[in-house]
């Protein structure tokens, strides 16, 4: 269900894809959410898959992986990857990407608080308690200045 201030986009929802269930517990990362729908967009309708749409996907993807512990990527994040990289020659390489990734993952110029903090919002709750965890990356030198 989308949010009231989104209502008015519900007819334009044509499936939702939660990682969570598409796991079958043998995976040994969670899922990206990017690559399941690039892998469901080859599935159902790989004429859709842009060169633009597969940059950013695919560097959606790249920092997923750059973000999880030794950057490991998991079979399907690769196949997905290549899959685009093949469709797609001329897409920069993947480390060019993650070395601007890397980059701006750092460099909070121009970003107020308040976005750093939803950037990365995640939310549990159990009927009454609501909590909201983000993550936020920040230099030891920019700590310091807080």
């Amino acid at each position: 269900l989308l949010d009231s201030e989104d209502k008015s986009l519900e007819s334009a929802v044509v499936k939702v894809i939660n990682p969570d269930e598409q796991c079958d517990g043998s995976l040994e990362l969670e899922a990206s959410s990017s690559s399941l729908v690039v892998k469901e967009i080859l599935q159902e309708a790989p004429e859709l898959i842009t060169q633009q749409l597969a940059y950013l996907l695919r560097g959606s993807i790249l920092f997923k992986c750059m973000s999880l512990e030794a950057d490991r990527i998991t079979e399907q994040q690769e196949k997905v990857l290549s899959i685009l990289e093949e469709k797609f020659p001329d897409l920069p390489p993947r480390e060019e990407i993650i070395s601007v990734l890397q980059e701006t993952q750092f460099n909070p110029q121009g970003i107020s608080i308040e976005e750093v903090m939803l950037k990365d919002l995640k939310e549990i709750s159990d009927g009454e308690i609501k909590v909201a965890i983000s993550t936020v990356y920040m230099t030891l030198e920019v700590r310091g200045n807080l």
